[in-house]
């Protein structure tokens, strides 16, 4: 094991995400091969979490924030700043146990914080000490928009892609204004930034990218594989889980609390088919949306003189549009899931329903 100064690591590098850029990927990998990273220097801490390091991102949240965020109900809702110092004296005791020279952490999450979390997690890293380095990686926002889509729902969104994006204000896509607030309030010693786009990967390989910048030298045949996790799920399966999410609703659930993640696990028995998007028209606007941001961040982030942020196009192959689920498929679903008749026979109704709208 290669040895910390006696002062603390060396670096501190923070991975950022943002969501659906093979983040759960990444994490699980990472957990898989702590043993590995143990053995060059590098400590991927358990304190945060055992993959995600959720409890990171939940510990620099301001009070009023955290009492809404569904993963501080998941874990029993502790006193605030109970949790905060406890997070903190644990932390701080598993790193200096470790004597790594690299520390590394991972949470999605913490790519949309605020200004106050912002600066709540610059003197947590401070405590710890060493040189910072924050990792993030972009995707297309047209792209995006479907595959964040899914993952709301896989949390208990209720309405249609159409009216989600409508009602959504999807401020984490202004690019720009992101990582200047991480430039400007974290002011990390070095910000890396790489487009998700698997032409654009080391190797052709988001593993051997994420190393590379995260500036662990670890080749990606060194380590254990790691199960692919939160996968895709294609238009029929994601129906249906906002159906469920209806009848959890009509039940007396509060959408925001409701997690499909067992569920999600038996609905990979399915073989998927066409994922859903969104019509070529919208996404249009999204991408003039945000043009002027995008531009702007290829220039000031990426170096990039010419201004293009993303160099590969729109998905097409294997997407649909149309947000429907044939009644008569309810049971099937309902049996891979293990759902009651009374259940299935309730799913029915509103599959039925909403397949008139």
């Amino acid at each position: 094991m290669v040895a910390a100064p006696s002062s603390g690591p060396a670096r501190v590098v923070v991975h950022i995400g943002m969501g659906k850029t093979g983040t759960s990927s990444v994490q699980y990998l990472l957990a898989a091969n702590r043993d590995v990273l143990t053995a060059h220097g590098v400590l991927f801490p358990r304190v945060p979490g055992r993959a995600r390091h959720t409890r990171l991102g939940l510990a620099v949240k301001p009070d009023d924030e955290l009492t809404r965020t569904p993963a501080w109900h998941r874990i029993g809702q502790p006193i605030p700043r109970r949790f905060r110092r406890r997070f903190r004296r644990k932390l701080l005791a598993e790193i200096a146990a470790a004597e790594a020279h690299t520390v590394l952490f991972s949470d999605e999450a913490l790519w949309g914080l605020n200004e106050e979390a912002l600066l709540r997690l610059r003197e947590l890293v401070a405590e710890i000490g060493g040189r910072v380095r924050v990792v993030a990686y972009l995707r297309r926002q047209d792209d995006h928009l479907a595959s964040l889509y899914q993952q709301e729902v896989k949390v208990g969104e209720t309405r249609r892609i159409d009216e989600w994006v409508s009602l959504s204000g999807l401020a984490g896509h202004d690019y720009h204004a992101r990582l200047s607030a991480w430039r400007d309030l974290f002011g990390p010693d070095e910000l890396v930034v790489r487009r998700f786009e698997r032409s654009a990967f080391v190797d052709g390989s988001l593993y051997a990218d994420f190393l590379d910048a995260a500036g662990i030298d670890i080749a990606v045949p060194e380590l254990a594989p790691a199960e692919t996790r939160n996968p895709s799920l294609d238009a029929e399966t994601i129906e249906f889980l906002r159906i469920l999410n209806l009848h959890r609703v009509g039940e007396g659930a509060e959408s925001w609390l409701i997690n499909n993640l067992e569920v999600v696990e038996r609905l990979r028995q399915h073989e998927p088919g066409e994922t859903l998007t969104l019509p070529d028209a919208t996404l249009d606007r999204v991408v003039e949306r945000w043009q002027d941001s995008n531009r702007a961040t290829a220039r000031d982030f990426l170096g990039d003189p010419d201004g293009v942020l993303f160099r590969e196009p729109r998905r097409h192959a294997g997407t649909i549009t149309e947000q429907r689920l044939d009644p008569a498929r309810v049971d099937y679903f309902a049996r891979l899931v293990g759902l009651s008749a009374d259940v299935s026979a309730s799913l029915r109704d509103i599959a039925a329903r909403e397949s008139v709208r």
